[in-house]
This record gives structure tokens, sequence and C-alpha cells, in this order.
């Protein structure tokens, strides 16, 4: 299901604000199969400096053919295209049998995803319950933690978008879930170039959850 979330957009990224060493502190990958064209993204554009505008967009991933994949969600939610809702069973207890596949990237004024630092952040029901390294034993890193003490993991941290060179490249991705509690968990995705959360940032999408008990 659909759910029209406001995207931010910045017109300057600089190495200071995205703590990388790359023009713009952003490297192009090589899109991912992105559409072209800003437009269809949602986002608003400021162009005032002259560079290109980065916007974010997050979204489920249904996880076609996989044990957990979620009829629920748009079979072609992407980047792209996404889907910002879902209704979704309580997982079994002790179990991740139902978990929500939550992936994002940043996209320029072209379409193409580009890299930087960044940070899946949960409230309401549920949880983050993974929160993958980007490059396995390269230099890049993953952090996830409770800021709020209630025993919850809410902050996924990952330095990079991944790059294994596997399915999924050029994305980041986080792994939501619930056994305990219906109601709703939102999810917001943005920029985090200090690592400290979603609540500062401009660039940033967001996706719901329902948890329900089916």
């Amino acid at each position: 299901m659909r759910l029209a979330f406001r995207t931010a957009a910045i017109a300057t990224l600089s190495i200071t604000a995205m703590g990388l060493g790359s023009p713009l502190a952003l490297a192009h990958g090589d899109g991912g199969g992105t559409s072209g064209g800003g437009g269809s993204y949602g986002a608003s554009h400021d162009r005032g400096s002259g560079r290109d505008g980065v916007r974010a967009a997050s979204y489920i991933n249904r996880d076609t053919g996989a044990a957990t994949e979620n009829p629920d969600v748009d079979r072609g939610s992407s980047c792209a295209n996404p889907d910002h809702r879902d209704q979704q069973r309580l997982s079994d207890p002790g179990t991740a049998n139902r978990n929500v596949h939550n992936d994002a990237c940043f996209l320029d004024d072209r379409g193409q995803k580009v890299n930087g630092p960044a940070s899946f952040q949960s409230s309401g029901v549920g949880f983050i319950s993974a929160c993958p390294d980007p490059d396995g034993t390269g230099p890049q890193y993953s952090r996830l933690s409770d800021t709020n003490g209630d025993g919850r993991n809410d902050l996924c941290f990952q330095s990079s978008y991944q790059m294994t060179g596997a399915a999924g490249d050029l994305e980041f991705h986080a792994r939501l879930n619930n056994t305990t509690m219906p109601g709703v968990q939102h999810v917001v995705w943005c920029a985090d170039a200090d690592a400290n959360g979603c609540r500062d940032e401009r660039v940033k999408d967001g996706i719901r959850i329902h948890w329900n008990n089916g």
C-alpha cells in the first residue's frame, strides 16, 4: 500500500556534511536499474547552489520468493517506486519469521544511486532486528543500538551502502521485527553524517508498519 511521505532534498552535500572524501561526499553508483528523472520520486529540490539535489527514498521490500515474502507489499516496490506502508502479522515469539525488509537509496536528480552515511531510526512498536555491515570484512561498518534504554534496538547506522558484489548492492538495508505488541512502527531513514539519528536531519524518508495479531 502506498503512503505519501514528505521527503526533503538539499542542494549542497559537502564533505563536512556527509563525512566522506569524494566530491559532494557522494560516490555515484551505476544506477542499479533505477529510472531517470527526479520528479518520479516525489521529492522537492533546492538547487540554489547549482549542485545536484540529493533525495532519500525508503521502501518496503516484498522479499519475493523468500520465506518472509509479504503479499501486502507491492511487487514492484523499489527506490524508484516505493511502497511505504505494510500490514504485517506479529512474528512468532522468539523468532523473526515475519520480519519486514526495509531498503533505501540516496538518489541524485538523474535517479542514480549515490553513497553517504545513513541511519534507520524506529519509533512506536517493534524494533530493528538486523543492521548488516555494508561490506563484510572491509572498512565500512554498521552499528545497531538502543538509544532510549527500553531494551529494543531503535537505531541502525551504516557508514555506506551495501558493497558486497551480491544482490542489493548500492542500497541500504535493515530488518524490522515485532513479536509482542500490535500497533504502528514508524521507521525513518536519513542521511546521518553525525551518526546520531534522523531527528536533526533534512534528507529523509520513511515507512510505516501496522503490526497485528492476524
